[in-house]
């Protein structure tokens, strides 16, 4: 007998197996994008500090990356997940904390060059924000203990990467403004 269903709906949440395995697929690609992008700046910047973390920067990608590939594999072949966060205790290989984390101090005298590096950075610190909101997005959104954990991990990691970057960003900001003459209206 035909008609209306009116049984329950079961809400769709990330537990179901294809929307956590999305989650990994759409995740492996924002880290290959990061990475791309932080390879193809260290080839374009001549300062060697910069070139030395941003390929630092495009190294933690591929780590995130790789990590996530061997989730996804496990997840699609026994539908859970298994990760060690002692195996993704990586140290980032530069001082997130310090004033010039990326660029050395004479990158700071040669500002009026640093036009690519500069939008590097404006570039970097949206690829990290929007890396950041979606691991935040799916650690909320999930049910799964182990995939919330790898999620919030990655997160903090890429806080790491987001914390670093604008900290470079500010500490050439008003330089790179006054040799362009350009001053914002506040």
């Amino acid at each position: 007998m035909g008609g209306i269903d009116t049984s329950p709906r079961r809400e769709k949440t990330m537990s179901d197996h294809t929307g956590l395995a999305q989650i990994l697929k759409d995740a492996i690609k924002f880290e290959s994008d990061g990475y791309h992008f932080y390879k193809m700046a260290a080839e374009q910047t001549a300062d060697p500090k910069g070139k030395e973390m941003l390929e630092s920067l495009a190294s933690d990608e591929v780590k995130h990356m790789r990590a996530l590939k061997e989730q996804y594999r496990i997840y699609k072949g026994q539908g859970k997940f298994e990760w060690d966060e002692a195996k993704l205790k990586m140290k980032i290989g530069f001082d997130a904390s310090s004033t010039s984390p990326i660029f050395s101090e004479q990158f700071k005298k040669r500002i009026s060059e640093s036009r690519f590096e500069m939008t590097a950075l404006s570039v970097g610190i949206m690829l990290e924000q929007n890396s950041i909101d979606f691991y935040n997005k799916s650690a909320q959104k999930t049910e799964d203990p182990q995939a919330r954990a790898l999620f919030s991990f990655l997160a903090n990691w890429e806080g790491q990467h987001l914390r670093a970057l604008i900290s470079q960003y500010n500490y050439l900001k008003e330089d790179y403004w006054t040799d362009a003459r350009f001053f914002p209206s506040m």
